[in-house]
């Protein structure tokens, strides 16, 4: 079985069950604060990369607009029922796909942000690729988790199995990483409370 494979078995099994190990009010609460200094326009076409359960989906849905879509996409069907079944919006369209191979025209989308989920794509740069492929010019990609890296990869450690080895960068070597393929690299924390990288696809 590849890596791949094991991790969406890991994840469609827990599906049922991820909403109880956190407090998703207050994962949307420290949502909102994060993206309070994003400039979001509520037209846009945003992709929630890694979407699980649909926490940054639903704050999404408070964010934008009428105007506004959202293409929330995960590589496990079961995280994507669970969410599907939560939030009920006629803007969101839920696909299952691979985070380096999307279903999605070239430069198509505006924002895409991943959250909580970077350490789960086993080729990074392949992702960054495919990220940068989808987003038009201008557009940006927005890299976050509400934890530290140390606690997020002591989490991943310590779970071992399947997302043992489920690492998260320092945001300076991810950063390196969305240079690589193309983008201007305009953020980066990692802190003790807090990781952010964002880039902007400038062609």
């Amino acid at each position: 079985m590849d890596s791949t494979q094991s991790r969406q078995d890991y994840f469609n099994d827990l599906s049922g069950r991820w909403d109880g190990f956190t407090d998703g009010e207050r994962v949307r609460m420290a949502l909102r604060k994060a993206l309070s200094t994003v400039s979001i326009d509520q037209e846009e076409h945003v992709v929630d990369l890694g979407c699980g359960t649909g926490n940054l989906t639903s704050v999404l849905t408070e964010i934008l607009g009428p105007g506004g879509t959202i293409t929330a996409v995960d590589f496990s069907g079961a995280m994507i029922e669970v969410a599907r079944n939560k939030v009920r919006d006629p803007r969101v369209r839920w696909l299952v796909a691979d985070a380096a191979r999307l279903p999605l025209e070239d430069a198509s989308i505006d924002r895409v942000i991943c959250f909580s989920a970077w350490p789960h794509f086993p080729d990074p740069s392949a992702a960054a690729r495919e990220l940068f492929r989808i987003l038009r010019p201008g557009g940006m990609l927005h890299i976050l988790h509400i934890n530290s890296r140390e606690s997020i990869n002591a989490v991943h450690g310590g779970v071992g199995g399947a997302i043992g080895h489920d690492v998260l960068p320092s945001a300076r070597d991810l950063a390196g990483v969305l240079r690589a393929c193309g983008f201007d690299v305009c953020e980066e924390v990692d802190t003790d409370t807090a990781y952010r990288v964002a880039g902007e696809k400038v062609v």
